[in-house]
């Protein structure tokens, strides 16, 4: 393509991206000065130098932390921190995902008052726990939240929360994920006293806010661009032993880590842990400086991650069972069984998502009895919007825009359903949803230029997606791989006589739903991706949908 044809589809693709002219130039060039001042966050005054007396005093500190790929990673942005300061008076809690459930809990506090700690800070949760913080009041320990989720009506009485989404707060972007806002404090902290810690030191942390940023589907634009792209780039670099070894065991090139692979390959072995029952393991790998101990729970993780995989895959056949069942799908699909574990369901709901194209609830029972679930959004639904509107429904719930969790009463099971699908007739009149142009383009434009144009829009992900584009093209040959034969491989036939790999994961030839017999003609819609598998780099389409001529 001549560099004229090249510009023009960069200019398309940033004008898709609704940018004014005076942020092109910050969204193709990421800079981490631009960062927003710290201290513009509500209560962050109050919680730095809560922290700081504490260190300066020899007081114990305990972090509580989500068990999600956001709270994890949050958690070790602390670990980080206090090991190059090398405080040691320090715990960390990450609750069992089954037993206790998300948000800050009374046994925490506990064993916080156990360990003599008089300070909690909370990270990636808290903003919702006004009952469990008037709980750690009574027991003489000061809470600082540390959140990005949405407040309800009342905050908790909290020594101090820093939340870009309180109703007050001026923060000039309210969308970071939750290791984001906890690397926000070790900023605020690190202006005021450094603790020994040499200037800059703290951006190694930036690949556990990369990894959290990428993985907890926050719009990457804004600051989220510029966590994603300098995530990145140090993990690239990373020296953690958990993360070679996690690569390693993965078959991984570090040096060209994207963001597909943390979505697929580094966040799912992150949330199995937790899901699994052991939410610790992920944070000793990424956090260990041991490199036996790294080699170990890299093993760990891929084993749990694999048991996963099997559960998962029989809870989405029953759910699938069930729904073949009903002649008419409502506009939002709730679906349930008191024997599903509710630690699993939100990747039941991914799948269901995709399979029936709408907004989906699954719900399942927890350890205390309570029934508790998580939905996925399917083109642009608000679900926190979606959600409010039957507010009734649910004894609590929360999340994002794209993802969310709740729990409710089992009279409200029924009705759940028929109350969603009446509140997304609304929200369909909104701006809920986003759609996605295809670019056509020759097979023979496909090229180290073309990579190169769409390279500059990466990272993508939430609210910045891969570009779309239609090539139209001849079947050289088409065959399923992979172990079982569970994925798609299509060999483009291009006039000049150089060919184009297609690939599509998890589809097969029967599933496809097109002939691709050699010599069929057909558009492909597909994403233009790099491939680095084994260390042999590939330029390559990741399939969308083909269709017949």
């Amino acid at each position: 393509m001549s560099p004229s044809e090249l510009d023009t589809i960069l200019q398309q693709l940033l004008l898709e991206r609704d940018l004014q002219a005076e942020d092109v130039e910050d969204f193709l060039h990421p800079d981490y000065k631009k960062l927003h001042d710290p201290m513009l966050l509500p209560d962050m005054e109050k919680a730095r130098d809560r922290v700081i007396d504490a260190m300066q005093s020899g007081e114990h500190i305990m972090v509580f932390s989500d068990y999600d790929a956001d709270g994890i990673p949050g958690a070790v942005v602390f670990s980080d921190f206090f090991q190059r300061a090398k405080y040691e008076n320090v715990s960390f809690y990450i609750p069992h995902r089954h037993d206790e459930g998300f948000g800050l809990n009374c046994d925490a506090i506990d064993a916080a008052v156990e360990k003599g700690a008089k300070l909690l800070v909370t990270i990636d949760c808290g903003i919702a726990d006004v009952k469990e913080v008037e709980y750690a009041n009574e027991k003489g320990v000061d809470v600082i939240i540390t959140d990005h989720h949405e407040p309800g009506n009342k905050l908790p009485e909290a020594f101090a929360i820093v939340d870009h989404k309180r109703k007050d707060s001026t923060y000039p972007f309210p969308e970071l994920c939750g290791a984001a806002m906890a690397f926000k404090l070790v900023q605020a902290i690190l202006l005021k006293e450094r603790f020994g810690i040499k200037e800059g030191m703290e951006k190694w942390s930036l690949d556990m806010v990369g990894i959290a940023t990428l993985s907890d589907m926050v719009p990457l634009v804004g600051e989220n661009r510029i966590f994603a792209k300098y995530g990145l780039d140090v993990l690239r670099k990373s020296p953690r032993p958990g993360l070679a070894s996690l690569f390693k065991k993965l078959n991984m090139d570090q040096s060209h880590i994207s963001e597909d692979d943390i979505a697929f390959m580094i966040t799912p072995r992150i949330n199995a842990a937790s899901r699994m029952g052991k939410p610790e393991d992920a944070f000793r790998l990424l956090s260990t400086q041991n490199s036996l101990e790294a080699e170990k729970l890299a093993l760990h993780l891929e084993t749990i991650n694999n048991e996963r995989k099997g559960v998962v895959a029989s809870l989405v056949k029953e759910a699938k069972a069930h729904l073949a069942t009903r002649q008419d799908l409502p506009k939002v699909i709730v679906i349930g069984n008191p024997e599903w574990r509710p630690s699993l369901l939100g990747l039941v709901a991914n799948t269901l998502v995709e399979e029936y194209s709408r907004p989906v609830f699954v719900w399942g029972r927890d350890g205390d009895g309570t029934l508790k679930g998580s939905c996925r959004s399917y083109n642009g639904y608000h679900l926190h919007e979606l959600m409010s509107g039957a507010s009734e429904c649910f004894i609590e719930f929360g999340g994002h825009a794209g993802a969310g969790g709740f729990s409710l009463t089992l009279p409200n099971v029924a009705r759940l359903e028929g109350e969603l699908s009446k509140v997304i007739e609304n929200l369909e009149e909104g701006e809920g949803k986003l759609e996605s142009e295809a670019h056509h383009i020759d097979i023979s434009h496909i090229g180290e230029k073309l990579w190169s144009t769409i390279e500059k829009l990466s990272p993508f992900g939430t609210g910045n997606p891969k570009p779309i584009f239609t090539i139209s093209a001849e079947v050289k040959s088409a065959k399923n791989f992979g172990k079982t034969g569970g994925h798609l491989e299509v060999i483009l036939k291009s006039p000049e006589g150089r060919d184009l790999k297609a690939i599509s994961f998890f589809t097969t030839l029967d599933s496809i739903g097109v002939p691709l017999e050699p010599g069929n003609k057909v558009h492909v819609l597909a994403h233009l991706e790099k491939s680095y598998f084994r260390n042999r780099p590939e330029l390559r389409l990741r399939i969308v949908d083909i269709i017949e001529i």
